[in-house]
């Protein structure tokens, strides 16, 4: 490493002239902006690949959630539509049986009625 004080031998200075060290230090300016600006692009490089790689994920993700709320859908509309054939057959079966038998029918209702009577006026 070069020294910045200049040794004198028969009257001339040996060592680095200011020019030269004002010369070195202006190219290290230089080095370094460019640095600068080389890691600043890398930096904004990555972090629209990052931002790319989160809308990507983002949307895969949407798209599934989009995907399961139609399965889901589609599931409950099924086991609606099953539940209220279950209970149109059922309707169908008591008619049929107050049709077959009136008169017991007509009794059941009657001792339902009286059990409820008793209940409410306790």
């Amino acid at each position: 490493m070069a020294s910045l004080n200049p040794t004198k031998s028969n009257g001339k200075s040996h060592g680095p002239d200011i020019a030269d060290v004002e010369a070195q230090i202006a190219k290290l300016s230089g080095d370094i902006a460019a640095l600068t600006k080389t890691v600043a692009a890398y930096g904004g490089a990555k972090a629209s690949e990052a931002g790319e790689q989160a809308r990507s994920v983002t949307e895969t993700l949407t798209e599934q959630a989009r995907a399961m709320g139609a399965a889901v859908a589609e599931r409950s509309g099924a086991a609606a539509e099953e539940a209220r054939a279950r209970l149109v057959s059922a309707e169908g079966r008591v008619e049929d049986g107050i049709r077959a038998n009136p008169l017991a029918a007509v009794g059941i209702a009657a001792g339902v009625g009286f059990l409820a009577a008793l209940m409410v006026k306790r």
